[in-house]
């Protein structure tokens, strides 16, 4: 969870102009209920959603458990609970004129807590930029990566992430179908892979320089429902010769 890389799989990223709940659509109240991801291996995870209305209260994986706490329509606080029942990781968002402008991360214990800035510019780009302070004094210093983010449409088009010397960049492309956590209230301000309108069809991701430019590909192909909601993707991902499948189930 610590954003050192803050990469995406990221994920994803909205504003609050692109999430008007449109009452007279009958598909504004389909959620994403449950999640399975199966490996190439057959093994698998699975990922529990909980709701009040549109809004998330829990999500539970695999036996952990996450909270989601609101105020208003905006998530303020997700904490995360280990196998007894305590919260490990909490991270807390703040907010400017509807739009993210600090998330912060603390687990229970550390020394440091992660901290990580947005800065939401003219040009409708999103920077961002990591820092790491002390939990005893909170004095805080730049540490990890630093970004922008570029959306169209409510889709992430674009990620460039720079850490210590590494550029990396991102580009994805969409369907025009539903994301499984489109009607999800205060999800798409999160700036995070599960918050976008539509469904990632093709990203690419480009890193190196000069004549030692290296690319990676990830393609997803999906199977819909009547409403237009996927009800499994089939993630490809490949490197030089290697490839790796992974295939995700939606339930609803």
């Amino acid at each position: 969870m610590k954003k050192i890389l803050c990469l995406l799989s990221a994920v994803a990223f909205v504003f609050a102009s692109c999430s008007k709940d449109d009452s007279s659509d009958s598909t504004s109240s389909v959620l994403v209920k449950k999640i399975i991801d199966i490996d190439i291996d057959g093994s698998s995870s699975t990922r529990d959603y909980e709701y009040n209305g549109n809004k998330i209260v829990s999500m539970t994986e695999d036996g952990l458990l996450s909270k989601y706490t609101y105020t208003g329509d905006y998530i303020t606080k997700i904490e995360e609970f280990d196998t007894e029942g305590k919260v490990d990781l909490t991270t807390e968002y703040t907010y400017t004129n509807g739009k993210l402008t600090t998330s912060i991360e603390k687990n229970t214990g550390a020394k440091y807590y992660y901290k990580t800035t947005y800065v939401h510019n003219a040009d409708g780009t999103v920077s961002y930029d990591n820092f790491r302070g002390t939990v005893e004094t909170g004095v805080e210093q730049e540490y990890g990566a630093t970004g922008r983010y570029t959306l169209k449409d409510g889709n992430l088009i674009k990620l460039e992430v720079s850490y210590y010397g590494d550029e990396r960049s991102y580009l994805y492309e969409y369907d025009a179908k539903n994301n499984p956590f489109k009607n999800v209230i205060g999800l798409n301000l999160l700036l995070e892979d599960e918050t976008i309108v539509n469904n990632i069809v093709k990203k690419t991701e480009i890193s190196g320089s000069g004549t030692n430019i290296h690319t990676t590909l990830t393609t997803y192909t999906y199977k819909y429902d009547a409403n237009n909601f996927p009800t499994e993707k089939v993630e490809s991902y490949q490197s030089g010769s290697y490839v790796s499948t992974q295939t995700t189930q939606f339930v609803y």
